[in-house]
């Protein structure tokens, strides 16, 4: 079972957070000094996976990274924790929010995660190599809360604890921070959020590849409607779900890979998509 198609709760859910409303609770946003010693050590070499603005790949590299849900379904019971690591979005202010459920039971509505998926500025001078993982920082809106504020580099929550067989989704609220973007489908004006399951999306595109990297699930987004410029670094999150699970969705001996040219990404795993999608 499917949660909810992002038509069904367009009107409900994610129609509330486009206009910024109070979710239930808000999560709290961790720095990287306090994140697990392995991710703060791997850090530098995720600036990889974040790369250029408008950088230029081809359709097979993004269908042979393309993921769905069943990366997201949980074997093992484990803590899931989501860290931000860049972005290169220069027009829009996006937003992350999360979802989760088993079987027939919601665990999570959708519910606001990032506020301002932008690169805060404060880090511009001390943080090495920091252009690399920032294109376009920014600074807060006036009045913005913690966490509707733009994020340092390695910015991390945990979503929580959940058992085996829980679905999570992450999904990226086009400009969401500042009311969100709108499109017409069948007549009916539907706001651009984004799973990371293309078949969610109202658009019927991809807007999310994945990799696997030293046991984080690493996901870049594309923020644009139609698979606009098709970089999918709009925003960047490595995601770990605890390493039996990760290397379970990894599923794959890491191959080499030339996507971007760059050293660190030939470490990376291709997610082939599973016989039982579809």
């Amino acid at each position: 079972m499917k949660l909810q198609t992002l038509t069904s709760i367009s009107t409900t859910v994610v129609a509330g957070l486009l206009v910024a409303t109070t979710p239930a609770f808000a999560f709290e946003i961790q720095s990287r000094d306090k994140a697990p010693d392995h991710f703060q050590e791997l850090l530098p070499e995720l600036s990889d996976f974040v790369g250029k603005e408008a950088r230029d790949l081809d359709l097979e590299t993004i269908g042979a990274h393309e993921i769905d849900l069943s990366f997201f379904t949980l074997k093992y019971a484990h803590e899931a924790k989501v860290y931000f690591l860049g972005e290169t979005a220069g027009g829009y202010r996006n937003q992350l929010d999360f979802r989760a459920w088993k079987g027939d039971t919601v665990i999570q509505e959708q519910t606001k995660v990032f506020g301002d998926t932008s690169c805060s500025q404060s880090e511009q001078g001390s943080l090495d190599n920091f252009s690399a993982f920032c294109a376009n920082p920014g600074s807060a809106i006036s009045g913005s809360s913690e966490q509707d504020s733009p994020l340092n580099v390695g910015d991390f929550v945990s979503l929580g604890h959940f058992e085996a067989g829980t679905v999570l989704d992450l999904l990226l609220v086009a400009d969401g921070r500042n009311g969100g973007i709108t499109q017409t489908v069948d007549g009916q004006s539907v706001p651009a959020v984004y799973s990371v399951e293309t078949d969610s999306n109202l658009d019927n595109k991809q807007h999310a590849m994945g990799y696997f990297y030293k046991d984080l699930l690493i996901v870049g987004y594309e923020d644009l409607w139609g698979g606009g410029d098709g970089d999918y670094n709009d925003v960047v999150v490595a995601i770990d779900f605890g390493k039996a699970n990760n290397r379970d969705i990894a599923n794959s001996v890491p191959e080499p890979s030339t996507i971007f040219g760059l050293s660190v990404i030939a470490g990376a795993a291709f997610l082939r998509r599973k016989s039982s999608k579809r």
